[in-house]
């Protein structure tokens, strides 16, 4: 039984209203991602687009045919929109008007001036292209979610490649002034292919979505707000999941942080976290960071023996004592005092470890502060930071705190 074209169409233009509002409802629920609205806005379009060509295709008037095809491509342009805004959470204004100005331009001029069949040539072309440029976009983007984002570029390249047979048997006829719509298999099996992948693409971009957003919500429970850190719930949850022994402890203290709120003001106390938070994120490379809570902070660096972590240590506080800051007061500096511990165990006791470490770093404070503290009996380690035989220190000036 042969398929039926205009019921083709008005299937094609329900399931597009019916994702239009799909994507709405996803919209207003989680506002901050605008590629929805993009999504909704360009299938809404396309809906519309293909129902004034449906009543084209009744009457043949080119004004109809000219309406109906700019509206199509302004739709697949702004869908193109969608899917660079989602990779790069920019909307690519200038592209969106270049492709669909140029595309409906191109389309209009032939269908209004007679030859609707360059007009129909043209928009096959057009639409193909602007359908393999947007899979493209998220090709470039398929780390986010390889698998899915892979389908989706392929059900874009299908739909895009469902066009080109319209396009060729156009060419093969040679009639560019039509008296009746084209009518044939490569018109029905392109409708009929868009309207299957528009179902797969709106699915698997909602998934996304979706996905994005449960990432989203998951980085948000984990992550300090002020400093952008790991928070302590998130330290001990990668350390039970992810993290094997031996490893070093780093806890970093700011020195007299509650003078600094009471005389700089709490304005100037978060800009001191915030930029401490800065000076861990760049040392990240050595492990995990994390905000433990107040001015007090963690860096935990899986197996690392204690002369790397003094020394880390060392550098951090170096480079927050180089920091000024603008407060109530006026320009003041701050310091920090650091406590080292190391687990030699494979799976790590995040408490013992923890307060190995803060026993050092209350003999840091104790000492007189702005400075790094060891917890260790070692002679290597002892070797390794006393003072040269010509009087110059070690790679770090440490006070040494015994175990046991």
């Amino acid at each position: 039984m042969p398929l039926d074209y205009h019921s083709l169409l008005t299937a094609f233009t329900l399931s597009g209203c019916g994702l239009a509002a799909a994507f709405l409802v996803s919209w207003l629920v989680s506002k901050k991602e605008r590629f929805l609205m993009a999504w909704t806005i360009g299938v809404s379009l396309m809906a519309l687009g293909v129902l004034i060509y449906a009543a084209y295709v009744t009457t043949m008037a080119p004004l109809l045919g000219a309406a109906g095809y700019t509206v199509l491509l302004i739709g697949l342009a702004f869908v193109f929109g969608a899917g660079r805004e989602f990779r790069t959470r920019i909307l690519p204004w200038r592209s969106m008007l270049a492709m669909a100005a140029g595309s409906s331009i191109v389309v209009a001029v032939p269908m209004l001036a007679g030859y609707n069949g360059i007009a129909i040539f043209v928009l096959n072309l057009a639409a193909s292209i602007i359908l393999f440029v947007t899979a493209w976009d998220y090709w470039l983007g398929r780390a986010e979610a390889r698998l899915a984002i892979t389908l989706l570029t392929a059900l874009y390249v299908l739909t895009g490649l469902s066009f080109i047979p319209c396009a060729v048997l156009l060419a093969i006829d040679g009639r560019w002034v039509l008296s009746a719509a084209p009518s044939n298999w490569a018109e029905d099996l392109n409708i009929a292919a868009c309207l299957a992948t528009l179902a797969g693409i709106g699915a698997l971009s909602l998934a996304l979505n979706q996905a994005r957003l449960a990432r989203g919500h998951k980085r948000d429970a984990e992550t300090d707000a002020l400093t952008g850190l790991l928070n302590r719930r998130a330290l001990l949850d990668r350390i039970a999941g992810e993290v094997v022994g031996p490893a070093a402890l780093i806890i970093f203290d700011i020195d007299h942080f509650k003078r600094i709120n009471d005389l700089q003001g709490h304005l100037a106390g978060d800009e001191v976290l915030r930029a401490f938070g800065e000076i861990l994120i760049s040392n990240r490379s050595h492990g995990l960071a994390a905000r433990l809570g107040g001015e007090e902070f963690a860096l935990l660096m899986p197996h690392a023996s204690l002369v790397s972590a003094a020394i880390v240590a060392e550098t951090v506080r170096a480079r927050l004592a180089k920091r000024h800051f603008a407060g109530g007061a006026g320009s003041f500096g701050c310091t920090l005092s650091a406590g080292v511990a190391r687990s030699e165990e494979s799976i790590i006791d995040f408490d013992a470890l923890l307060q190995d470490a803060d026993k050092a770093l209350y003999a840091a404070k104790h000492s007189g502060r702005d400075r790094v503290a060891v917890n260790s009996d070692e002679e290597a380690f002892l070797a390794q930071m006393r003072p040269s035989s010509d009087g110059q220190r070690g790679p770090v000036d440490l006070v040494r705190v015994k175990t046991g």
